[in-house]
């Protein structure tokens, strides 16, 4: 591959404990050695990782110069296996930099961050009860015919940094806010393992939980994506989704066959 060819890196080495038939040894100083050297100036490696295989590994980028963003979990919503004495549900994603990248500031539709959180939900339908009151309904008319928010100034708690009073808009202007422009993706990222008949790879990952990781790096119509452990095809798929280039690898003939089959069928 050609350097400085690649804008993002997506992807899911072996973590070296899962006794599967694919979780075994890659030359590791090799492996990030290319990456460093077709990763585009700016661009990121996301990885996703465990233990101590996944400390070596983001030590390795900061050692080759790229520079940590930031650290993401994945909420998977149930616990891979009721046979493990501890129930393991998220998964650790880290993301790198090779020169100045910066992590892009994305919305996620205020239903998908809401999901799993009835009580959040109700609590704010109750909020946009306020609305009856003239002031709160004039805020609110103002952020739609204007997108213009109102502040009012609240008395805070005192502390070493803040001082007096601190301004905030009213709840039920924020809550549609949240509800019309969607809401700032977090670090925990909830969005359930698949499961069924969409399933052909032993650590499969959602899609939807790849598109916005995408997201947070900036990809698009113009990028070029490579997960050189490319498994079930995840990536391509999200690749495709965004409308972006998508390169890969898998050394299983099994999967590679079934990745072939699944892209195809884009």
């Amino acid at each position: 591959m050609p350097e400085n060819s690649v804008d993002v890196v997506l992807t899911d080495p072996p973590y070296l404990y899962l006794k599967h038939k694919l979780d075994r040894p890659f030359d590791e100083a090799t492996f990030f050695s290319e990456i460093q050297r077709i990763v585009k100036p700016d661009g990121f490696v996301v990885i996703f990782g465990r233990g101590a295989s996944f400390y070596r590994w983001n030590t390795r980028l900061a050692e080759l110069g790229f520079a940590f963003k930031e650290e993401i979990i994945w909420d998977k919503k149930r616990i891979s296996s009721p046979l493990m004495a501890l129930g393991r549900r998220h998964e650790t994603i880290s993301i790198s930099t090779k020169g100045k990248g910066k992590i892009k500031a994305c919305k996620v539709p205020y239903l998908e961050m809401k999901r799993y959180d009835e009580a959040g939900i109700l609590r704010d339908l109750k909020s946009l009860k306020g609305l009856l009151k003239t002031k709160k309904l004039d805020n609110v008319i103002a952020y739609l015919e204007k997108n213009t928010v109102v502040y009012s100034q609240k008395r805070g708690k005192e502390s070493l940094t803040i001082g007096a009073a601190i301004a905030t808009p009213d709840r039920q202007v924020t809550t549609l806010k949240s509800i019309v422009e969607g809401m700032k993706e977090q670090s925990i990222i909830e969005v359930a393992a698949e499961r069924g008949s969409v399933v052909i790879h032993p650590t499969q990952k959602p899609v939807r939980l790849l598109v916005r990781l995408l997201a947070l790096v900036g990809a698009g119509s113009n990028s070029v994506v490579f997960d050189p452990f490319a498994g079930s095809s995840g990536v391509a798929v999200a690749a495709d989704e965004i409308g972006a280039q998508f390169v890969g690898s898998e050394i299983d003939e099994e999967y590679y066959n079934a990745a072939v089959r699944r892209i195809s069928a884009l």
